[in-house]
């Protein structure tokens, strides 16, 4: 499948080069450079033509995955700035944002929405020139590239606290732009609307799936989830896990990714679809690199390293059985550890840098970058399963969390095709997380939720995950310390604690800058 990737980011159906610059409200919103169109005549004439029309529709993704990752990673509490950041990344760790900052250029996001636009304004003369894709692969079809327009606006939401919308595949400038911008409140209700037309419940009928794309069940309920739907989010978010049904194992948190095994869900993601739904595949030798070796790697430029914070996480894990340590997804996976120098007879200077991206050491520029897996999903499903609040449905969420189905918890009827499943953490066999007795009510509620949280920054570290965590749990509790509190921690000791401290307090700074 990278093959056909590659294919499509040279013919890809929309190269329409529009570059946009994120100025608020005003027709400066977009400056327009256009290039060069394969005009629909001569593209959409078979199945063949629509499969690398939609992988050319999110090639640039390719160039902005690995900048939303440093972003996510340098706003949250997952990584620190070395003496060898350069000022964009020093900028973005000190909360101090510009629109002439590189990394925070939403410019390639538009235009994976704009390319998709194309794709399905042309995607039914396909239909009419090729048989095999019928009105039923249609459907889906439409409904996947919807999907995936859909979590391309939704990372801008969480990004910019607002949206520009695009309801065409921009032959012309809008004449008044502004009516255009919505707030991320309004755009997530646009997008449930959206996507609702194009989910099937029937269990029997296989899940139509698109190479690279999101799972639009799995979005629906993200979808819910941040807008505190929490019965819709548990809906759709089981769906999405039970997708796929003549593989009945598929997207389960089984055995196929157990212990040592967790680490090869990087290693070629895109060839691990039992766990991986979203991935955005490199290859290095087609002169596609994945810069992020490059920035977090300790033999490269090592420009910023986990936490301290993460670190000693990771390291108070609890297994099953052994010494204290996160044994498969920690040391040597995530991230590692180096001895730099001796500093007397007994003690050394060791540095710490992110391997998660350098799993693949031969070859470390062709990694792929995830952007939506199995354990994101369960993660998320527990989190909703938490908030519903009844005795029963926090069972659901610790069972999902800790040993899964098969081994603390008998297997509940709702759960018939779920007798693979290991939980998260049964999975890399580290002990169950569970309530201290006698706490019950919201505080009950609150203890769950945090250890979920806990276990999300674990098992998705670096995956763009974690500052949007951060601003939904805020948010919800209405408790703007909930975030500040651990994004400031990594300046404990320094004169900016208290500066960064301060600045989170404030919700409206949550966002990056749109003029």
């Amino acid at each position: 499948m990278k093959k056909i990737f590659q294919l499509a980011i040279y013919f890809q159906t929309v190269l329409v080069a529009i570059l946009f610059t994120f100025s608020g409200c005003t027709d400066e919103f977009f400056n327009e450079t256009a290039g060069d169109r394969i005009t629909p005549d001569e593209h959409y004439k078979s199945l063949i033509d629509g499969e690398v029309s939609m992988m050319g529709a999110i090639a640039p993704l390719q160039d902005i995955m690995p900048r939303l990752i440093m972003i996510d990673g340098l706003r949250s509490d997952m990584m620190d700035v070395t003496s060898n950041a350069d000022a964009n990344f020093r900028d973005i760790n000190d909360q101090v944002f510009s629109v002439n900052n590189t990394f925070t250029n939403p410019s390639d996001l538009y235009k994976v929405i704009v390319n998709i636009n194309e794709v399905l304004a042309n995607i039914d003369k396909v239909a009419e020139r090729d048989r095999t894709f019928d009105s039923v692969l249609v459907h889906q079809v439409t409904g996947g590239l919807i999907g995936m327009r859909s979590w391309s606006y939704l990372t801008l939401a969480r990004l910019y606290g607002k949206v520009a919308y695009i309801d065409d595949n921009m032959t012309a400038l809008p004449e008044n732009l502004a009516q255009n911008v919505m707030s991320k409140e309004v755009i997530i209700d646009t997008l449930i609307n959206q996507l609702i037309p194009y989910i099937h419940t029937n269990l029997q009928l296989a899940e139509y799936r698109i190479s690279y794309y999101v799972n639009i069940k799995a979005l629906l309920g993200e979808l819910y989830l941040e807008v505190n739907d929490y019965a819709n989010a548990v809906y759709y978010l089981k769906l999405a896990c039970e997708s796929y049904q003549n593989r009945p194992s598929l997207l389960k948190v089984d055995k196929t990714y157990r212990d040592a095994a967790w680490k090869t869900i990087f290693l070629n993601a895109e060839t691990a679809d039992q766990e991986n739904l979203g991935v955005i595949p490199y290859a290095s030798f087609e002169d596609q690199y994945n810069p992020l070796a490059n920035w977090l790697g300790h033999s490269c430029q090592y420009m910023v390293k986990p936490t301290t914070m993460l670190v000693d996480s990771f390291m108070a894990q609890i297994p099953a059985a052994g010494s204290p340590g996160d044994l498969w997804r920690g040391v040597g996976i995530t991230f590692g550890v180096d001895t730099i120098s001796q500093l007397s007879e007994s003690t050394y200077l060791t540095e710490t840098y992110i391997t998660k991206y350098e799993i693949d050491q031969a070859d470390p520029f062709s990694s792929d970058i995830v952007f939506s897996r199995a354990a994101d999903i369960h993660l998320m499903l527990a989190e909703a399963y938490n908030r519903l609040g009844d005795e029963t449905s926090r069972k659901y969420a610790l069972m999902l969390l800790n040993q899964g189905v098969n081994k603390e918890n008998p297997k509940p009827p709702i759960y018939s095709k779920w007798s693979y499943n290991l939980g998260i953490r049964g999975r890399i066999y580290l002990s169950s997380k569970e309530p201290p007795s006698g706490l019950g009510g919201e505080g009950l509620m609150l203890y769950v939720e945090d250890i979920i949280m806990e276990e999300r920054a674990l098992e998705l570290a670096y995956e763009g995950k974690r500052w949007n965590d951060l601003v939904r749990i805020a948010m919800r509790r209405d408790d703007p310390a909930y975030l500040a509190d651990r994004v400031a921690a990594k300046f404990a000791g320094t004169s900016k604690y208290n500066d960064i401290h301060t600045w989170l307090m404030n919700p409206d700074n949550w966002y990056l800058p749109s003029e």
